[in-house]
């Protein structure tokens, strides 16, 4: 399985305190059974922190793995919050894309602002796909599910946290979350995971899941080729 999105950095954003929690993290995914990791920590565009704070993170983190002899392969990313820099910053090459490709994180606010629609495409047009986080966990897109359609509409991707279909966020919120892969709305599961209690980096219990309500080919979709095909900037078919 392949998370792209995981908060593995440490001491750069609300995810582990420290590198050794980092590696332990690290360690429970490689148990699990995930081989690819994308770092993600929060980013606003030109705010702390900064690609290149994330950029050494980075690097320190994945050499620890080679020297751990840790089984897996870490790519870089972020989780970017919307704002009104964001297209220009994408332009510019100042957004941490997921593995340099086409794709990127976008989170959303709770309060979603007008024309959300209209930025979405615009990214797209410009050759750029952003893949919402955690849409079933957004207050916004919660209590009023329909204005998840114009997003998707308008080419963005959707990812949930795989501990939103399991049920740990409560039942509200795995309804909403069952609602979207009724639709067929889902294009990736992820961890999301910052430590390794409340929100640990474990795929396998999401991915049992979906498998036995929706099918094993399913499954393999979210949670493998289609992470595949993002993390080679490959186009989701």
């Amino acid at each position: 399985m392949i998370d792209i999105h995981c908060h593995i950095l440490p001491a750069i954003d609300d995810g582990p305190a420290d590198l050794e929690t980092s590696l332990a993290m690290l360690r429970k995914a490689e148990e699990d059974g995930i081989t690819h990791i994308v770092a993600t920590p929060h980013y606003t565009h030109k705010e702390k922190p900064t690609i290149q704070d994330i950029a050494d993170r980075f690097e320190m983190v994945r050499e620890k793995i080679e020297q751990s002899g840790i089984s897996m392969t870490l790519l870089s990313g972020a989780d970017i919050r919307l704002s009104y820099e964001l297209l220009d910053g994408i332009e510019k090459k100042e957004i941490p894309m997921i593995n340099n490709s086409r794709y990127f994180l976008l989170e959303l606010p709770d309060l979603l602002p007008p024309n959300l629609d209209n930025f979405i495409f615009n990214v797209m047009v410009k050759g750029y796909v952003p893949v919402i986080t955690h849409p079933e966990r957004n207050y916004s897109l919660l209590t009023s599910p329909a204005k998840i359609e114009p997003l998707r509409d308008s080419g963005a991707l959707i990812q949930l946290t795989a501990m939103s279909l399991t049920g740990d966020f409560g039942d509200r919120i795995k309804k909403f979350s069952y609602m979207l892969m009724k639709k067929g709305f889902v294009d990736f599961i992820a961890t999301d995971a910052h430590n390794l209690s409340k929100r640990a980096p474990v795929l396998s219990r999401a991915f049992r899941e979906t498998a036995d309500q929706f099918g094993k080919e399913e499954a393999d979709r979210i949670f493998l080729h289609n992470p595949l095909a993002v993390i080679e900037n490959r186009e989701i078919r």
